[in-house]
């Protein structure tokens, strides 16, 4: 079963970026088997008299405690391979993401999840689902605004619902309430959400048929979900990296998705192995990858190094908008030094990068 890290920030005032207050509680099926709090000092010891009235916590409080670059790397032991879980999570996801952003600290993309919708979707008579509301209606004691007592209380809502349910993880909770997980990245953070009770009554009507099921060359299972099996192939690649970022430095620009990761997915991993992905071509731009491009394992090596060549670019940007075409055009004419990729070709520059996307052993 997944770990769940259920999490609550207190912030100085009302920019994201300063979080002056942090609780986790950590769930594992389904109890708290570990809590700790952080005091932390924002970078700009401003306080507004609003957010001081709803927490307490004062300038003086905070002076002497440490700032968020020094506690991260401890924060991140306790976050790192866990669903991030919270009571209006999207405003946490945002602290976190904010935070980080503030200090330069990247982070991995994390799964959110959020026990408000949770509590909407389990008790849908109550007339509020706020964590004081719903901390009452389970009679869940607890110390409001501070971070830590509202993380605890956000986890016994959690555990109370799977214990109502019969979920025997969180994966099975969340099929079951129709709810869908978001994602916070180092510059992004996408909310979860609902599905309609339609949708999922339909589904439980008509279920799928269940697909024999296939093999990768290295034994392992195959995935047929396209999102999950990208989400592999990327983990193992940045597990061979183990630690180097083999695009450091490098400016990109991404058309399209890569291993069937969405959008924002494949951002983050471009991300993760240093590179810099920008929306559009500029005088910075190293590379432009084209991740709609299929290649086969038939192809030489004169073949995969096409886009060395104008004709090579002529066909690898079939698909591409024609301004974007006539961009690459003009700045390879003016001598600047901007390299296609297909997706192929850039795996064949990452550690282990080709062996993960076929199922090889490295």
């Amino acid at each position: 079963m997944e770990t769940i890290a259920v999490l609550d920030f207190e912030t100085a005032n009302h920019q994201a970026n300063s979080a002056c207050q942090l609780g986790i509680a950590i769930v594992e099926p389904w109890r708290i088997v570990r809590q700790k709090k952080w005091m932390i000092r924002p970078g700009r010891l401003y306080f507004s008299p609003r957010c001081v009235a709803v927490h307490g916590i004062r300038p003086s409080d905070v002076l002497d405690a440490p700032t968020w670059e020094t506690i991260w790397p401890e924060v991140f032991e306790w976050l790192d391979g866990s669903v991030l879980v919270a009571h209006n999570a999207g405003f946490d996801a945002n602290v976190l993401m904010s935070t980080c952003m503030h200090y330069d600290l990247a982070i991995s993309p994390m799964d959110v999840q959020c026990t408000r919708l949770l509590a909407k979707r389990g008790w849908p008579k109550l007339r509020s689902h706020s964590l004081a509301s719903m901390a009452e209606h389970l009679a869940i004691e607890f110390k409001h605004h501070d971070a830590l007592e509202d993380a605890k209380a956000s986890a016994q809502i959690l555990i109370q619902a799977a214990s109502h349910s019969g979920a025997e993880s969180l994966e099975q909770l969340e099929e079951q309430f129709g709810l869908v997980r978001g994602r916070v990245w180092s510059d992004r953070v996408r909310h979860p959400r609902t599905v309609r009770r339609s949708r999922i009554e339909k589904a439980d009507e008509n279920p799928t048929r269940v697909e024999p099921k296939r093999f990768r060359r290295d034994g392992g299972p195959l995935e047929t979900d396209p999102l999950r099996r990208g989400r592999r192939i990327a983990d193992e690649i940045l597990t061979h990296c183990k630690g180097d970022l083999p695009m450091q430095g490098k400016h990109l620009v991404l058309v399209g998705t890569l291993l069937g990761l969405d959008r924002e997915d494949s951002a983050a991993f471009l991300s993760q192995l240093g590179a810099k992905v920008q929306t559009d071509i500029n005088m910075q731009t190293h590379y432009v990858i084209q991740g709609n491009l299929q290649e086969t394992e038939s192809q030489d090596e004169s073949q995969q190094d096409q886009a060395g060549s104008l004709a090579g670019f002529a066909q690898a940007l079939a698909g591409m908008t024609a301004r974007r075409q006539r961009d690459i055009h003009d700045r390879r004419s003016e001598g600047q030094s901007l390299t296609l990729l297909s997706q192929r070709q850039l795996l064949a520059m990452l550690p282990s990068g080709l062996q993960a996307a076929q199922g090889q052993e490295p």
